[in-house]
């Protein structure tokens, strides 16, 4: 047998499918994080910039839910009156444009499921690269796992906290499967 060369990467494939599916995993029905979630499956929509500036107040800083290292997240609200969670990159890089073609693939695939989040639609300029999701009421998990600002906040109970693990797992197994 020939073996590979040093620089194949058998889990490359994967990898580049999983990372981007991991990010919609957390719709957990139980601990209302999305506002609704759908039975029927609808590819994502390409959004004009203008329509996601208009629905983010050209991307003002009072919108900011959320800062990472990839970008931020604006809090919108759509023409049709629906709210979306806007992840605008920070930079156009090849590593970026990779990911972000990566999600829009998988978004586009992926088939509806009570605990996964699927993309809601894109927008992408030579200077943007932008994902539209849809609104999570309560944040996102990591949020109400470790980051609550509020210190008198009652913390995650286990039995909530197992709950939330399972929806995660079958979600998780929903998409392998798919």
């Amino acid at each position: 047998r020939e073996k590979p060369s040093s620089s194949y990467d058998p889990f490359a494939l994967k990898k580049n499918l999983l990372f981007p599916r991991l990010k919609m995993v957390f719709n957990l029905r139980t601990f209302s994080f999305a506002e609704s979630v759908e039975d029927d499956p609808t590819p994502p929509k390409s959004f004009s910039l203008k329509e996601l500036r208009r629905a983010t107040d050209n991307f003002s800083s009072k919108n900011i839910v959320r800062s990472i290292w990839k970008g931020n997240v604006y809090k919108g609200r759509l023409a049709d009156g629906s709210l979306v969670a806007v992840h605008r990159a920070s930079s156009v890089d090849s590593f970026r444009k990779e990911s972000f073609e990566s999600e829009v693939q998988v978004g586009s695939t992926v088939s509806t499921h009570p605990n996964v989040l699927c993309l809601r639609g894109f927008c992408r300029t030579k200077k943007e690269l932008l994902l539209v999701y849809p609104w999570m009421i309560n944040n996102c998990l990591s949020y109400n796992l470790t980051e609550r600002p509020d210190r008198f906040a009652r913390p995650l109970d286990w039995t909530t906290r197992k709950r939330i693990a399972l929806g995660a797992a079958r979600g998780l197994a929903h998409l392998h499967n798919q």
